[in-house]
């Protein structure tokens, strides 16, 4: 009887844990599109306080994105989803580094075209990540 207790808590820490971790994944990438959100804003405004604390915010979710193994797929056979999660948060950084360059030096076309890459950074990522 103990056992089969013991065995109850488990499974349901274990599905509850699942649940805080989407939860903080979800989180995470509404965190993201809100700093994109800002950027745009500030691009609309021209307005390079809004625009830095866009990419603040964008470097600092960035840092935090999580990945995870498609089930059935391991590195060897097919995409590593961790590591390309890794790379493309790098390669946001990168951008969103060049963009606050690019608004600072008041080339607003160069920054939009960052803005862009960003995106389709995301939008890469979501798909190879969430198969859409």
């Amino acid at each position: 009887m103990k056992k089969a207790l013991l065995m109850v808590v488990i499974v349901g820490t274990m599905v509850f844990a699942q649940e805080v971790r989407n939860i903080e994944r979800m989180k995470n990438m509404q965190d993201m599109e809100h700093a994109m959100s800002t950027i745009q804003k500030g691009f609309l405004f021209n307005n390079l306080s809004v625009v830095k604390n866009g990419i603040k915010e964008l470097k600092r979710t960035a840092a935090f994105t999580e990945s995870f193994m498609k089930p059935g797929i391991s590195a060897k056979t097919g995409v590593n989803t961790l590591l390309y999660s890794k790379n493309q948060t790098e390669s946001i950084t990168m951008l969103a580094n060049e963009i606050q360059d690019a608004f600072e030096k008041g080339d607003k076309y160069a920054a939009a075209n960052g803005y862009l890459m960003v995106l389709s950074k995301c939008l890469s990522c979501h798909q190879t990540i969430r198969s859409w």
